[in-house]
């Protein structure tokens, strides 16, 4: 799955442009300005201004940040920093217009990204997306803490890479598209909540909170539903408290007090099964009801042949 190192992107050493500083800058701070974990961050960009009574660092025009594997570029930075016993330390990063990360086969992009070093917290606004060989992100927030593989995004939709659905016709690669209200996760696993729509081949899938498992090579494998959920394949459909859906076999498997219909049955038991794109439903413990529509229909049409019920 997605994640991200995001490390402290505004200069320990600023890099001195070419062109003239202004007349209300002053000469950069003499000390070394502290990172997470030491080491050097070099910035270059057309202009550098440096206002000492803002306790600011300004970087315009094709700036570029390069620390250890990041790659950050963006039309204008911001860097604040505070002295404390005697030394300056970067406190905050602001990066405005065409911001673009990537770190490794790991991208990110927006137009606004904020680092709050204290704790070690990057946020990539305005329309931000993100991506790796795996899955493609979107949302309304991105956040993503500083050495560490987790991720948070709020109103997100996630495109992921699925384990092979088994077929006669042998294996077939679908993609997952996931959307919610909040997404956070790790190498191994991803956590939806709030609202939480799946769609995969013929099915749509909704519960309150989804979690994704991956294999080795981060393809999807299962999926766990809990919560309200509802399944929609064709014109079949099943509800109940949780759910898990097998992604290499196509079986979704419905528990929780688990319901099911379709154009000629409704059901209740203890389980409801259910594969991809099929026909039927299978199902332990189950309490079967043959529909009546079909016998009304079947009325009806007999009432319009004889010109309808006769008025009393």
């Amino acid at each position: 799955m997605i994640e991200f190192l995001a490390t402290a992107f505004f200069a320990t050493q600023p890099v001195q442009p070419a062109a003239a500083v202004s007349p209300t800058a002053s000469r950069a701070p003499s000390a070394v300005v502290a990172s997470p974990k030491g080491g050097e961050t070099e910035i270059t960009s057309k202009r550098m201004t440096i206002l000492r009574d803002q306790s600011t660092l300004m970087f315009k025009e094709d700036v570029r940040a390069r620390r250890e594997s990041m790659d950050l570029r963006c039309d204008e930075l911001t860097a604040h920093y505070a002295q404390f016993n005697g030394k300056y330390t970067a406190t905050r990063g602001e990066c405005v217009g065409n911001v673009l990360a990537v770190d490794g086969e790991r991208t990110a992009q927006g137009e606004r990204a904020d680092f709050d070093v204290h704790n070690r917290l990057l946020v990539v606004t305005g329309n931000p997306e993100a991506k790796d060989p795996s899955a493609d992100l979107k949302g309304s927030e991105l956040r993503l803490m500083l050495g560490s593989q987790n991720f948070e995004v709020k109103d997100a939709t996630v495109t992921l890479k699925s384990a092979p659905l088994d077929t006669k016709a042998g294996p077939q690669n679908t993609p997952v598209v996931i959307t919610s209200k909040r997404v956070s996760g790790t190498r191994a696993q991803a956590v939806f909540s709030g609202d939480v729509v799946v769609k995969h081949r013929t099915m749509d899938l909704r519960c309150d909170k989804l979690t994704a498992y991956y294999n080795g090579t981060r393809e999807v494998t299962r999926a766990d539903c809990a919560g309200n959920v509802r399944a929609v394949d064709g014109d079949r459909r099943a509800r109940g408290e949780r759910a898990r859906l097998n992604v290499p076999t196509g079986m979704l498997v419905v528990t929780g007090n688990p319901e099911a219909e379709d154009p000629m049955i409704h059901f209740r038991g203890t389980q409801v099964r259910m594969a991809l794109g099929g026909k039927s439903f299978e199902g332990d413990d189950a309490t079967v009801v043959f529909k009546t529509a079909p016998l009304k229909e079947q009325e009806q049409r007999r009432k319009d042949t004889s010109g309808g019920a006769k008025k009393p």
